[in-house]
């Protein structure tokens, strides 16, 4: 009975011993940070885009693998998801942070305040241009279309070729023309004039409505001290290719925003195509 006993307390001894240098395979703590997940922002937007001053949009967003989401503009922390109310009083980009011990990723919307003086306007006492636009961009020839504009602080609006005497704001469908045509709008008062253009293109087929479309394209403020910066927005549908053909832009995305500081008063041509035609529009910045 002893030595089945003293046999039993060996082979646990043993056993035990096998344990302990049967460690298992020691995990490697060398990895990057850099490869584990950062946060994922699956939306950020406002809506609408765009909105005349003192009415109000929505910030909405979504992340997911955040431990902290901030946004920018005073608003502060925020949960993974929801939405806000907003007021801005002038064109503003929003900025969205989400943190995780890994790294951060951020994310960028911008709502347009449109239909109002800006501040420079405002001191140079200048006509302002808020909406000048054609409907259809593309068409055949003597098909009627619809000019549309809406100017403020203007005693004279004229549209070259075609109208002379116009009210401040409305629209046309009296015209109907045979060649490509580019429109100027000329609004006047007496400190001075501010040029706007849009293009009518005759591609020798019907309206397609899935031609380019510039929705908006505009310089706040559109007059500006020498040295002083302006904020080119756009929004545009259905291009395949959209380009700004000064201030070093080039080609851009089909929304956005960018920040010029032209020295001289300098008019800039936004250039919007597909396969189904073609579609400009100009803002100018002027500078004083």
């Amino acid at each position: 009975m002893g030595k089945v006993l003293l046999l039993m307390v060996a082979t646990l001894i043993l056993a035990a011993g096998c344990i302990t240098v049967s460690a298992p395979p020691s995990t490697s703590t060398s990895s990057s940070a850099s490869s584990q997940p950062v946060p994922a922002i699956t939306t950020f937007e406002a809506t609408p885009s765009s909105l005349a001053a003192g009415a109000s949009a929505t910030l909405r967003w979504e992340v997911s693998n955040a431990s902290t989401v901030s946004i920018d503009q005073g608003i502060g922390a925020v949960a993974l998801s929801g939405n806000r109310s907003i007021t801005p009083g002038s064109t503003t980009t929003y900025k969205l942070t989400a943190t995780n011990q890994y790294g951060s990723s951020t994310a960028t919307t911008q709502v347009l305040i449109t239909g109002a003086l800006p501040a420079a306007g405002s001191i140079f006492n200048l006509p302002y241009v808020a909406v000048f636009s054609v409907l259809p961009v593309n068409t055949i020839a003597d098909y009627p279309i619809v000019i549309s504009w809406d100017v403020q602080n203007a005693f004279d609006v004229v549209i070259d070729p075609g109208l002379r005497i116009i009210p401040v704001q409305g629209s046309s469908q009296i015209i109907a023309p045979r060649f490509t045509t580019t429109y100027k709008l000329t609004a006047t008062n007496d400190q001075g004039s501010i040029l706007a253009t849009t293009t009518v293109t005759i591609s020798g087929a019907l309206p397609n409505f899935e031609t380019p479309v510039i929705n908006y394209f505009t310089a706040n403020p559109y007059v500006i001290h020498k040295g002083d910066k302006a904020l080119l927005s756009w929004q545009t549908v259905n291009g395949d290719s959209v380009t700004i053909d000064k201030g070093g832009l080039g080609t851009i995305s089909a929304e956005g925003s960018a920040q010029v500081s032209p020295d001289e008063t300098t008019t800039y041509t936004m250039i919007v195509t597909n396969p189904g035609g073609a579609q400009y529009q100009t803002v100018t910045v002027n500078v004083k």
